[in-house]
């Protein structure tokens, strides 16, 4: 279920971003959200791993 949050980042979330007109950095929302996501989702895989990691630990 932890692997769902990017996807659900990017599809679930891309009309509302895409509707926003502010330009942080003078880029687009839409590219800004985009970094922000690939930042998200190394984050989620580096927790997995270390979850992953602890349980191969444990057992």
């Amino acid at each position: 279920m932890l692997l769902l949050l990017p996807f659900v980042w990017q599809l679930g979330f891309a009309p509302w971003a895409n509707d926003v007109e502010w330009h942080p950095l003078g880029l687009p929302f839409g590219m800004v959200w985009q970094m922000a996501g690939i930042v998200f989702a190394t984050a989620v895989l580096a927790l997995r791993f270390i979850l992953d990691r602890k349980l191969e630990d444990a057992a």
